[in-house]
């Protein structure tokens, strides 16, 4: 079928999966899609990224955001920018040497990160919270790591969303099922907003948003990888497979493939008390 990373399944503890050269390889190609810079540029609005804020940026992966972050923020800013993988905050510190930007990156998990409470006048996440064993408790952490009136600005995928065209429609939406119940946290994004609400939060804003998906991304992401453990599960057969495989990788060869997925953009102001 092909060769597969373990992106879809080992995200979350990527140190300890044999996959930390196609995470790199994955969040690059992904940050430089016209849909994703557009969601960054909309997410840094929310948060008010403005001359001498201070800004955690949590899970920054190889610090693409963090730097861009730094450069709105200037000198009399700082921005933070904080990953569970040691190998990823390696990285992001190597890319931002010699910039000079007001940047720099700690090694740590979301559920409890060692600031003093108040530490940021407001705190970010991308695509972290589906893979979060507790993400109440990563947000109420995001929350007590803000000022009083500053904002936390989440985004996070819907992976039922996905949109992939195929031979037979009911092979195509059983597989995106089983490919979004292999997450944690597949319906994060829908369920972030009542989370802030569980936190006491209702100041609310909710921007839906969409990207788009080319194969070699999926096929990055384990898109074959999951496939194979459907056809182990009974999901669907191995010629089902097949043929939506061939399907897909045709759609490339002659240009007609389209993937997408939508996703959510909640901003949350922390009450003034």
């Amino acid at each position: 079928m092909g060769e597969s990373s373990n992106l879809a399944l080992d995200f979350h503890n990527i140190d300890r999966a044999a996959t930390s050269t196609e995470a790199v390889r994955f969040l690059d190609a992904l940050n430089t899609t016209q849909q994703v810079q557009e969601m960054q540029r909309l997410t840094h609005r929310l948060l008010g990224a403005c001359e001498g804020a201070r800004i955690l940026d949590a899970g920054c992966g190889v610090g693409e955001v963090t730097r861009e972050l730094g450069a709105l923020v200037g000198k009399t800013g700082r921005v933070t920018g904080v990953d569970l993988s040691e190998n990823m905050v390696t990285e992001a510190r190597r890319r931002t040497e010699d910039t000079g930007l007001p940047v720099d990156y700690h090694q740590g998990d979301i559920h409890q990160l060692d600031f003093p409470s108040e530490s940021f006048d407001g705190c970010r996440a991308s695509r972290v919270f589906i893979y979060l064993e507790d993400p109440r408790q990563g947000l109420s952490e995001l929350l007590r790591l803000t000022r009083p009136g500053g904002a936390v600005v989440l985004f996070e995928p819907e992976l039922d969303s996905w949109v992939l065209d195929g031979p037979d429609r009911n092979v195509v939406r059983k597989l995106v099922h089983f490919w979004a119940d292999q997450l944690r946290n597949p319906w994060i994004g829908r369920r972030i907003p009542g989370l802030f609400r569980s936190l006491g939060v209702k100041e609310l804003s909710i921007t839906p948003v969409v990207g788009t998906w080319v194969l070699s991304m999926l096929e990055t992401f384990g898109i074959y990888q999951v496939l194979e453990k459907a056809i182990q599960a009974g999901v669907a057969t191995e010629q089902e497979v097949a043929d939506w495989v061939h399907f897909m990788k045709e759609g490339e060869r002659t240009g007609s493939f389209y993937g997408a997925m939508a996703g959510m953009v909640v901003r949350g102001i922390k009450p003034i008390p």
